[in-house]
This record gives C-alpha cells, structure tokens and sequence, in this order.
C-alpha cells in the first residue's frame, strides 16, 4: 500500500498517535489525512511529544532545538488546533489529544483556515464513515470516550434522582471558559453533499479545551446564558447530547443529529449503542400510545417500532422499544403529545469516570497500553502525573488492579496494591 512508501516522519506519528488508548489503525486514508495536516517535519516533531501534558522545555529537549525556537512551532500548532495550549501553574503548557475527539474534530470546528477542509472531509468520510477498523476499536472499548446526557425536562418531571454530572446544564453552569464552534460532522457532511438541515453552529466546548480553541479561533466564546439557549435550540431541532465521559472538567458536548453525527452513525454501524447510553432508558405505556410514529421518526438509534395492536374497538399501531438499543437520551419524549413515553433509571448504573485522568488510565488498561502512560517519555517525567496515574490504579476493582499489574511487570506497583488492600 502507499503508506508503506511513506516518509518516515509520518510513520513515526502514526506510531505516536496508537500510544493513545484509543489510536488510529494504519491506512492509506490516515496517510492522507496526515499529510493534508502536517509537513513532514511537523509529523516527525509531533512524534517525539509525550503523551502528558508538557512544556516548551520538554519539547526542546526532545526536538534538540532552543527552547525559542520550539515556542515558535508549538504556538504554529496549536493556532491549527493540533495542539491544545492552556496555561498552568503561570506556564504554558501544551497537550496533542488523540485523533478523536481531537484534532480530527477541531480541523473543522470552524469555516476557513489554512487546511483544505474539503480535501479533509472528503477523507474523514473514508477512513471513519467507510472503512471499519477506527469505528470498531473506538466503539469496543469498555470504557467509552464520549456519553450521552438524558434531556432533563421528563426527568424532573418525575422526579428522578440525577447526578450534577448527568445534567448538561450543570456542565454549563459550571465551566470556567465556554466556547461554541462549527459542527465537525455537519459541516464535514455539507462538504460531501450529504448535510442536514439542524443547526451548525452549535458544537460546545468548555474548561481548558474551549479556551484554546477560543484563543485560535476555532471556538466563539459565549456566555454561560448563551449555551443554555442554545442547548434549548438543540432540543427544539430534537438533537442529542453526546459529551466527555467524565464527571469533573468536561471538555465538549455536541448537539447530535442521527444522520451526520459520528457517534450515533457509529454507533448503530457497529451495533454498540450501549457503549454510550445513559443512566436512564425509555418506556412506552401501550395504554396512551395513539400510534403516531414521531417517536419512531426522531430516535436517533432505531430503537423504537411501530407494530400493530388489536384494539376492541379497532385495529391501531402501537410504539415498541428495544431496550437493548437505546441510549436513553429522552429525544422520544419531547416529541410524544400524549406523555405516552417516559424516562426511568436503568436498574444497573453506569460506570462515569471521575476526570480525564481516571478515564484514560481505565482505557490504557482495557487496550493493554498502560505502559505507555508510565513510561512515556521518562526523561522528563513528571512526578505529579505518574501520583495521579498511581492513584487511580489503587483505587480501582481488584480485577483491573491485576490487569494493571500484569502490564507493568512491576513488582513496586503490585506491593503498593497489597498495601492499599490491607489497609482496606
């Protein structure tokens, strides 16, 4: 295939980029999407980053170059939103994220800019709507890297229980920064003739990632009251909320159509809609069911038939869910007149990580890449990451201890465990 031909810099970074728990699978559409985004020297310097967030010193000692010299290319980066850049402790400090969601998405979180966004859209729809190894491996890990947030209305109306972490509103109440940005998948969809009509100006993004995309000009900064609107027109347009699968500093949630967006699309392809669902899950009750179909018509996931019902007084069609299917996102109810639909609490609760840190140590563990983490880049290692690796590790089940334990070959993480146990 071509990218066996392909200069090395470019496969270095693809190597660099299944580091990540969650990689890209070697293909000749990657090649071409990495070769639309970097040069070649670009992809061989992107290469010797770390995993972990880091400064311009550790950049210039991988790269070998004056620290000036890397401020100048890693500010070039982030201003093409590669890279993240956020400010630390008073230091600016830069993190590559993973394709997904990443730079893959930020690339067309905004009209213009310097790449080809066609060219890039056109390869996108390739590599992750066509071929099947990057959906599958981003749909079969047991920690997902996004989650579906219930409409709030029917829950509030029965008065369910619903953590803060579960409420869009709350992540919008409650982000330091926020930023709206062009839908990546709408606005890749427009590129191949295949958009909807939904709003496309509605991507958000929050905490650390919203203000380097604001910064660079791939988000807009609004208001805290702003969003909420927005979030009201998503509903309106009966889209779903799909954001970060953590509790703490969620970084995006997107307003989801079923025919563009890449999760639910994605979702339904592989048949692993529970990968993404939410604590709550859908339920008709035949009584009040007219047989109207809006429901049928706007869930996202085909969750939801129409079947016909003997009635005594005559024959009518009657909603029937899959509960195997749905993701719990309550799009149905909003659109279901006789309240024949509600939202209830799935009888087993689904595990959110705590923070990004907590989430990625779980993944790197499920994909067997947890080495990765502890020794990327040990020359500059930071101290403070490896206490907060080591700090999920003893706080999880017994079963993902050993799996952590059977991948480190370390006998000092294994008495750590014990100790932690012992104590416990």
């Amino acid at each position: 295939m071509g990218h066996n031909t392909s200069k090395s810099g470019y496969d270095k970074l693809v190597k660099r980029l299944n580091k990540f728990p969650l990689g890209a699978p070697p293909s000749e559409s990657l090649y071409q999407i990495l070769n639309v985004m970097f040069s070649e020297e670009e992809a061989r310097l992107v290469s010797l980053l770390p995993i972990k967030p880091f400064t311009a010193i550790v950049a210039a000692k991988a790269w070998k170059k004056s620290v000036e010299e890397s401020i100048v290319i890693l500010n070039e980066l982030a201003s093409r939103a590669i890279l993240i850049d956020v400010e630390v402790d008073g230091n600016a400090t830069y993190a590559l994220p993973p394709p997904m969601a990443g730079f893959f998405e930020f690339s067309l979180m905004r009209v213009g800019g310097k790449l080809d966004q066609k060219v890039l859209s056109e390869l996108f729809h390739q590599y992750i709507n066509v071929e099947d190894e990057f959906v599958k491996e981003l749909f079969t890990m047991p920690t997902a890297l996004g989650r579906t947030f219930v409409h709030e209305e029917p829950i509030d109306d029965k008065s369910l229980y619903v953590m803060d972490y579960e409420r869009a509103t709350e992540v919008i109440k409650t982000a330091s920064h926020i930023g709206v940005g062009t839908c990546y998948c709408r606005h890749k969809k427009e590129h191949v003739g295949e958009a909807c009509d939904a709003p496309m100006e509605i991507c958000m993004t929050f905490n650390n990632t919203a203000a380097s995309l604001i910064k660079h000009g791939y988000a807009k900064r609004i208001t805290e009251q702003e969003c909420l609107d927005l979030l009201k027109v998503a509903k309106e347009h009966n889209l779903v909320q799909f954001g970060e699968n953590v509790q703490n500093n969620v970084a995006f949630i997107c307003n989801c159509c079923s025919c563009c967006c890449e999760a639910l699309v994605g979702a339904r392809r592989t048949g692993f809609s529970q990968t993404i669902k939410s604590n709550f899950i859908a339920a008709v009750t035949d009584e009040l069911c007219v047989g109207c179909g809006k429901c049928v018509e706007v869930c996202p996931m085909g969750a939801l038939y129409m079947v016909s019902a003997f009635d005594v007084k005559k024959n009518k069609k009657m909603a029937v869910l899959s509960p195997e299917i749905c993701i719990g996102c309550g799009v149905c109810v909003n659109v279901c007149k006789p309240n024949a639909i509600e939202m209830n609490a799935r009888e087993e609760r689904v595990l959110t990580p705590v923070d990004i840190t907590h989430r990625v140590v779980l993944e790197a563990i499920e994909k067997g890449k947890l080495q990765n983490l502890i020794y990327d880049n040990q020359a500059h290692f930071n101290h403070r990451a490896l206490a907060a690796i080591l700090g999920v590790i003893l706080r999880l089940p017994p079963v993902k201890q050993i799996m952590a334990s059977e991948q480190m070959k370390s006998k000092y993480l294994v008495k750590m465990i014990e100790k932690r146990n012992e104590k416990n």
